[in-house]
């Protein structure tokens, strides 16, 4: 890749773009090799390629009749009709001045020669097909831009990804919190416009690759645990990524060799409380002091486990103490498998190959104007509040939930392949996030011992910097990790925010939902979380501009890091970026067909001379041309001496006159010729040679072909010899 220089766009001043060749390879080595300039340029480029194509067309068409006219060329005697298309092929500058000669031709033999039409109409249609031909290329010239695309490569000067494992507590308050909500906030936007089923496509400016990450999804999917947890085992929500492409889907350009597979998978269902709920009566928070609080318990969370609560899983206040506040909330709990994890499963949840995670629902003071029958939010008791309209008397029953939360769970699975194709050979298993990014680094050249040995992840980094293949890899997992591409870090991140209903609330009153609103719900997640790995590998590239951020970012510092950086795709309307292989085929193509064009008459010409190749062919090609056909007719006339007569500009010896048009029948002009001197002067000036007259046997005086005529121009060309008694010869 060659980058010449670096360009920033006015209207988008966030983004650096290299300049230059580079290779695009999710187009091949081949039609993949690419020029980035600037827009101006471009323009420029596109524009002249145009014009350029128009004079192809133009010598292309010199080309084609040459050997037209050679080949319909003969020596026999035809009629003028043939003559005339002869003549056309020769001397028409273009193919359509060419088919409006033609047509002219046809239209005025049309009662002459009933055959007209057949002979005509093939060279009308050749012409007409070669101006269509090139008015098409000319037109498509700029799809030397426009077949590739927007995409450029931004400058990755910059590059580093923001790491929150490197902040203290007061830095990560100040910092990390500000960083990722910026990002969860961003993509939740680009989801709800982009993703959206009614998507308008009102962001169309996006600087993805891809605007849209596919996903599988399957709404009548079983349940995903075991032991009647799920209050439906048939509808519920699974959704798959498939095989995320970093070229093709995330817009990193590498060869197919160096590529990584990313796929997700995420299953979903509503889950029974029914005995896993506990009363717990005036308990003190240390945040809202003494309340009523309902626990959930589907196994110990860490936080509460550490407070004298072994087995809760969350715990919130009940109906009652909620709906003395208002604002609906989300919270997320749980998000690993292992006991080292904050969130132990209990049996009927623990699953050996996936993360499960579980997501409650509170009302917190929200209500509906109709009952929700969604197995989530069930919105189905009627609230002790009723709504009414200001300075209205007449009132409605509103709706509340009928337990202090709903839990949904969700199992989360990841598979990393190396390559461009997934195969058994070059895919880690569909695990967990943490077993499937350990069980791949076989597949990059890591020993699978060795994130035994470290602590962390930046010393595993370090061990294998050396190592191209594995510090890519490591730097596109540390690159995902830190930000948050799964739904619960999205949940936890956005809270209530994240939920899709809140589109359709105002205030704390919710208004009408469909009975699938959850799966609604989760599938914005998944979108939210989709967003994010997309704009994960940009803002890398990027980098920050933030100097409270960039202080943060972890730098890429050998090969396989910077490979990330200096090769991410960007969609970019202030560039243009143009095929190489189309220019090349393009001007080399069309710079062949001009010197070909230019040099084919020399070439019969030297093998008429030498060989007497096709002598016929070529001596009338020659003699067709318009100022050949001129010489003819006078030559035929009896005017001027000529010379270079196979040549393409024939000539006189100095000081010849030439006829001018016999204009004596104005609906038949012909060739007349010049008057003769008027005194000895003008003789001697024009060349004249006096000669005495020669007397044959008999007496009589004879006179050679050259003998002066004297010649109205505007009498019928018959001529009478002057009375002298010398001959006078031109």
């Amino acid at each position: 890749m060659g980058t010449l220089l670096s360009s920033t766009s006015p209207d988008d001043p966030g983004f650096k773009v290299q300049l230059g060749f580079w290779t695009n390879w999710s187009r091949g080595p081949i039609w993949g090799a690419t020029l980035t300039l600037n827009r101006q340029q471009g323009s420029l480029l596109v524009a002249f390629t145009a014009f350029f194509i128009t004079v192809v067309a133009t010598r292309f068409w010199r080309l084609a009749c040459s050997i037209l006219h050679r080949k319909l060329s003969t020596e026999r005697s035809r009629d003028a009709l043939h003559c005339q298309r002869q003549a056309v092929f020769r001397n028409s500058t273009s193919s359509q001045s060419a088919l409006w000669s033609l047509t002219q031709i046809a239209w005025a033999w049309r009662h002459l020669d009933q055959k007209n039409l057949s002979r005509t109409l093939p060279s009308m249609l050749f012409a007409l097909i070669i101006l269509l031909a090139f008015s098409l290329a000319s037109g498509f010239s700029s799809s030397i831009s426009t077949a590739v695309g927007d995409e450029v490569l931004i400058d990755g000067s910059n590059c580093g990804y923001f790491d929150s494992s490197t902040l203290n507590l007061q830095a990560a308050m100040q910092v990390n919190g500000p960083v990722i909500s910026s990002i969860a906030n961003n993509a939740a936007n680009y989801a709800q416009q982009v993703y959206s089923l009614n998507d308008t496509r009102t962001f169309t400016n996006t600087v993805f690759v891809k605007r849209i990450l596919e996903t599988k999804s399957n709404l009548e999917a079983p349940c995903p645990f075991i032991g009647g947890l799920c209050r439906s085992n048939t509808s519920n929500l699974l959704l798959d990524s498939g095989y995320i492409d970093t070229s093709q889907g995330l817009g990193v350009n590498l060869p197919p060799d160096q590529r990584i597979l990313f796929r997700k998978v995420t299953q979903c269902a509503p889950l029974t409380t029914a005995g896993r709920t506990e009363q717990m009566q005036n308990w003190t928070d240390d945040s809202s002091g003494v309340a009523n609080y309902t626990s959930y318990n589907y196994g110990p969370f860490r936080d509460w486990e550490t407070r004298g609560f072994p087995n809760v899983t969350f715990l919130v206040k009940d109906v009652a103490s909620q709906y003395a506040l208002f604002g609906n909330r989300v919270s997320e709990c749980g998000n690993s498998l292992t006991p080292q994890g904050d969130f132990l499963p209990e049996p009927g949840l623990r699953m050996s190959d996936a993360d499960v995670s579980l997501i409650f629902l509170t009302g917190s003071g929200m209500v509906s104007s109709a009952p929700l029958n969604d197995p989530w939010y069930r919105f189905d008791t009627i609230s002790s509040y009723n709504l009414s309209i200001n300075m209205s008397n007449v009132s409605l029953p509103a709706y509340q939930p009928s337990e202090a939360a709903s839990p949904l769970g969700c199992t989360s699975q990841v598979q990393i392949c190396k390559g461009a194709s997934p195969r058994n050979e070059t895919c880690g298993r569909l695990s967990s996030s943490n077993d499937a990014w350990i069980d791949a680094v076989r597949l990059f050249g890591i020993d699978p011992e060795d994130p035994d040995k470290y602590d962390y992840w930046y010393q595993l980094m370090a061990a294998y910097e050396d190592n191209e293949e594995a510090s890519r890899f490591l730097w596109v997992l540390k690159m995902i990790a830190s930000q948050p591409t799964d739904i619960p870090s999205v949940v936890h991140t956005l809270g209530s925010q994240s939920l899709a209903s809140r589109s359709n609330a105002m205030g704390n009153i919710q208004g009408p939902l469909p009975d699938d609103q959850w799966k609604i719900d989760v599938t914005y997640w998944w979108n939210v979380s989709l967003a994010v790995l997309q704009s994960v590998f940009v803002s890398t590239a990027h980098g920050s501009n933030d100097l409270s951020v960039t202080r943060y970012q972890t730098r890429a510092t050998n090969p396989g890091q910077r490979s990330i950086c200096e090769n991410q795709k960007i969609l970019s309307a202030q560039h243009t970026s143009v095929s190489v292989f189309g220019l090349y085929f393009t001007y080399i193509t069309g710079t062949l067909i001009i010197v070909l064009s230019f040099v084919i008459d020399s070439v019969f010409t030297c093998a008429q001379k030498r060989w007497r190749y096709k002598e016929y062919e070529n001596l009338e090609w020659i003699s067709n041309e318009t100022l050949q056909l001129q010489r003819l007719a006078y030559n035929e006339s009896g005017q001027g001496e000529w010379s270079n007569c196979t040549e393409p500009i024939p000539v006189t010896t100095s000081g010849q006159l030439l006829g001018p048009l016999n204009l004596n029948n104005l609906e038949h002009p012909r060739i007349g010729h010049p008057r003769s001197p008027r005194s000895s002067k003008e003789m001697h000036r024009l060349g004249v040679v006096a000669h005495a007259p020669h007397t044959d046997s008999e007496g009589s005086e004879e006179h050679s072909s050259g003998e002066e005529i004297e010649e109205n121009p505007l009498t019928t060309g018959l001529t009478t010899p002057t009375h002298h008694n010398r001959r006078l010869t031109v």
